[in-house]
């Protein structure tokens, strides 16, 4: 019996990690989830120095016309705890995908550890044998629906 669309899918932590992002851009962005999606708190430069001095992350504002940009003040840090965001790096595809203009460069650890790469994924794998991916919100992301489980768990993929 087949696994129904809308069920977690289970897999290695290896598994997992040896996946390719399809470019669907959706973590790039909390526009692309109706402001679901945010940041957390943003540093007062804006990641600048990974983006040739200019601001890499923009706080949005959601308004009665759609999204606008909000001006980031250090001042802000603490009120922007869960920021409304869109990344500059982001480099649209004519087909809808997209693709992160600095990836071959240092970016933020925030993005860098998306999906499988913090800490608290091994850490909930030794603790209590699984840990589902925050991809819930993002049904085009390859990693969609995700958990990953310890290599011995029977659930795992093996596809």
């Amino acid at each position: 019996m087949g696994r129904m669309a809308d069920e977690p899918r289970y897999v290695t932590l290896a598994a997992a990690r040896a996946l390719e992002c399809n470019g669907c851009g959706d973590c790039c962005d909390s526009r692309r989830t109706d402001g679901y999606w945010t940041w957390g708190t943003l540093p007062a430069d804006q990641y600048r120095p990974l983006f040739s001095g200019r601001p890499l992350i923009i706080p949005l504002v959601r308004l009665e016309a759609g999204w606008a940009d909000r001006v980031h003040k250090p001042a802000d840090a603490g009120e922007l705890s869960a920021t409304r965001f869109r990344c500059e790096a982001f480099e649209p595809h004519e087909d809808g995908t997209g693709g992160c203009g600095i990836h071959d460069r240092e970016v933020p650890a925030k993005c860098r550890e998306y999906p499988v790469g913090g800490a608290n994924v091994e850490a909930d794998l030794a603790a209590i044998g699984e840990h589902a991916l925050a991809t819930s919100a993002f049904p085009r992301c390859t990693w969609f629906q995700m958990t990953v489980v310890r290599d011995e768990d029977p659930r795992a993929d093996r596809s």
